[in-house]
């Protein structure tokens, strides 16, 4: 069963050899962001869109996505003792970004926010160890990405615990956990693969084919 979250939440530079490869300095608490539910991808594809702006870099970011068991935050009820039960299981996640666009808006809305610039796997059942969970990302059959959830800055269950004191999330809520090194440009033609796996076992995984998106039009002036 494919996820159908109402509320999608990420996770920046929790990787710390991903926040060096962009230039960036690792963030000293959680760096979040949402990605809209219209940006998920339906139906395996992944359409880039052509911006009045000219050409620009767009990236695949590979993911570890929690799906939540229960609702989180201000008048929910308490976490469990193990925050990690609060979540119902693990899902393949890809978060597209657009580079150029992250350095000219202060929003990410159109960088991280456009049709398609999200997709989930299926929800896998929730591991016993959350610091052993294992992402790898393929592009046109290449691996380019790999990492183990023991080198998040902030662990799941101190983000959830955080998460829970300031943020209403929801059950089937999804939360995208941050990217490991490893990120790269995609283009029409692309083909991404990302898997999530625990003790070599599969959880979920996700493929999906990039296209050219449609041209989006400057905004008219009179």
């Amino acid at each position: 069963m494919t996820p159908a979250p109402r509320q999608i939440l990420a996770v920046g530079r929790n990787y710390a050899a991903h926040a060096a490869e962009l230039g960036n300095e690792p963030p000293e608490r959680p760096l979040l962001f949402w990605k809209p539910v219209g940006s998920l991808a339906r139906d395996g594809v992944c359409r880039l869109p052509r911006w009045p702006e000219g050409p620009t870099t767009q990236h695949y970011e590979g993911e570890v996505a929690l799906v939540l068991g229960r609702d989180l935050g201000p008048g929910s009820p308490p976490l469990p003792e193990d925050p990690w039960e609060a979540v119902a299981g693990v899902a393949a996640g890809l978060d597209l970004s657009d580079r150029d666009l992250q350095r000219l808006e202060p929003q990410w809305v159109r960088a991280k926010g456009f049709a398609d610039a999200c997709a989930l796997g299926p929800l896998g059942p929730r591991p016993a160890d959350p610091e052993g969970i294992e992402l790898v990302t393929l592009r046109n059959g290449e691996q380019v990405q790999r990492a183990r959830t023991d080198l998040l800055l902030f662990p799941f269950r101190g983000l959830l615990r955080y998460l829970h004191g300031f943020l209403r999330l929801f059950a089937g809520d999804a939360i995208l956990t941050g990217t490991p090194a490893g990120v790269g440009p995609v283009a029409p033609g692309d083909r991404l693969e990302v898997r999530v796996s625990a003790n070599g076992a599969p959880l979920s995984a996700l493929a999906v084919e990039i296209r050219e998106g449609p041209r989006v039009e400057a905004f008219p002036r009179p």
